[in-house]
């Protein structure tokens, strides 16, 4: 007993000496409240999980690409290669395609439950500001990103960058700053330089943001009820977010070998091919252009607009109550920009390559504006009291659901893990065979189960007395 007691001091003397020369002491006495346990709250450390996903992913794509045109487009038939003919590149850059997508919905997300909840409210309006900074360099990261491949989408994409960037004051040096001479030939290594460029920014105000969050903490319920305090950040809820990771990531790789990312035609100059739509976070911007009207006004001007009063809200809304309720003018009008994005967005979705009639995308977005500022103004027209705090209480059956899969938990994560094993195994056979899209699937998949069975391990090993 004395060997095996030693033994743990040694660990936590260890741990204690690894926490405390890396400055992590005020991590682990964080206590995490109730309300932030809800899934709104995770779409932020999943958003920046996705971003850790694709620097590892981008960097091992950069040993195979290659940033040159020629006279067969090299970057493309380099994306092509790594994608068909490296082991499990198709995995890779299925992470990365797939963790930028999650990344800006995941983004959005969080700022829309960071908006309608006044999570901006004071001392907090600059973490919102910086915050709304790193989702604009994330958009700009993964358009100069799915620029590099070379293919019919990329090169629209390029072509309307080039148009926007002519029209604006001092359009022509920016355009030789930005795309050279306009040859694909300078185009790609620029694009190239720039895509790490943004995200190693990117990667700063990250930091910045996460600092900020800590230095305020998380924001009090919105309901104006009182925090309760739930479970420590360590190791409890540190556990949960890396289990939700491991899980994550098991799912990426799954959902990259059943559907490998696809890759767009070959772009070679007099070749004719179909005109390309750009990704879906840029689409409400393209049906804009697509009406006719002066395109830094639908491309710049007007997004910018919309975008900065979404910024200054902070200092505009009369910030009396957080509950979204008794916040009419953040309330309507956040209303109006997600109605607005959606309208245009399934607009320019539903008509690849035809023009938008002005006129009808006035009347739409009048009607759109109408119905939705009728919702905030009817959602917003009975005040909501603040909420009483009410202690939680578990009954009998709870209780016992509880003390049931406490006895239960190691039964449990075992046999997750020895499935995991299991997969794992069959995972290495098919590797052995060179079949790499099975492999890649039963490794994802048994990445998956090992993320359970953490997360079940969890709730036996420390999460226990905070459940009885």
């Amino acid at each position: 007993m004395q060997k095996a007691g030693s033994e743990e001091s040694c660990i936590k003397k260890f741990v204690r000496w690894l926490i405390d020369r890396t400055g992590a002491s005020d991590f682990t006495k964080t206590i995490i409240p109730r309300h932030a346990l809800h899934p709104m709250y995770s779409f932020g450390g999943l958003a920046s999980l996705m971003f850790f996903l694709l620097a590892f992913t981008g960097i091992i794509q950069l040993m195979f690409y290659v940033p040159a045109f020629g006279e067969e487009n090299i970057a493309y038939e380099s994306v092509r290669h790594f994608t068909e003919s490296v082991p499990y590149g198709f995995v890779v850059r299925g992470i990365h395609s797939y963790a930028a997508t999650l990344m800006i919905l995941l983004s959005m997300l969080h700022f829309l439950r960071v908006y309608f909840t006044g999570a901006y409210a004071k001392p907090r309006e600059l973490t919102y500001v910086v915050g709304i900074v790193a989702g604009l360099l994330s958009i700009a990261s993964a358009f100069l990103g799915y620029s590099l491949r070379m293919d019919h989408i990329s090169v629209e994409a390029i072509r309307i960058g080039q148009s926007l960037i002519l029209q604006l004051p001092g359009g022509e040096w920016l355009y030789s700053l930005i795309f050279g001479s306009g040859s694909f030939d300078e185009v790609i290594p620029r694009f190239l330089a720039f895509h790490i460029g943004v995200a190693g920014l990117l990667a700063i105000i990250l930091l910045l943001h996460f600092y900020m969050i800590h230095a305020h903490h998380i924001s009090p319920p919105y309901d104006d009820s009182e925090s309760e305090p739930t479970i420590p950040f360590y190791p409890n809820f540190l556990l949960t977010e890396l289990a939700v990771a491991v899980v994550a990531i098991g799912a990426l790789v799954t959902f990259s070998a059943v559907f490998p990312p696809e890759l767009g035609f070959k772009f070679v100059f007099g070749k004719e091919l179909p005109v390309g739509q750009p990704e879906w976070y840029l689409m409400a911007m393209y049906a804009l252009i697509k009406t006719g009207i002066d395109p830094v006004l639908a491309g710049i001007v007007i997004p910018s607009i919309g975008l900065l009063i979404l910024v200054i809200m902070p200092w505009v809304d009369p910030l009396h109550s957080r509950h979204p309720m008794n916040r009419r003018i953040a309330t309507t009008y956040g209303l109006i920009f997600v109605g607005e994005y959606i309208m245009l967005f399934l607009y320019g979705q539903l008509t690849p390559g035809e023009q938008i009639p002005l006129l009808n995308a006035l009347l739409l977005a009048i009607a759109v504006a109408l119905v939705m500022g009728y919702v905030g103004f009817r959602l917003t027209s009975k005040p909501v009291p603040p909420k009483k705090t009410q202690k939680q209480r578990s009954d009998g059956a709870s209780s016992y659901a509880v003390r049931v899969l406490l006895r239960n938990v190691w039964w449990i994560a075992g046999l997750l893990l020895i499935s995991a094993f299991v997969l794992c195994g069959l995972g290495v056979l098919n590797h052995l065979s060179e079949n790499y899209y099975d492999a890649a699937m039963l490794f994802g998949s048994s990445i998956i189960l090992m993320g359970w069975s953490l997360f079940v391990a969890k709730i036996g090993l420390v999460d226990a007395k905070y459940l009885t």
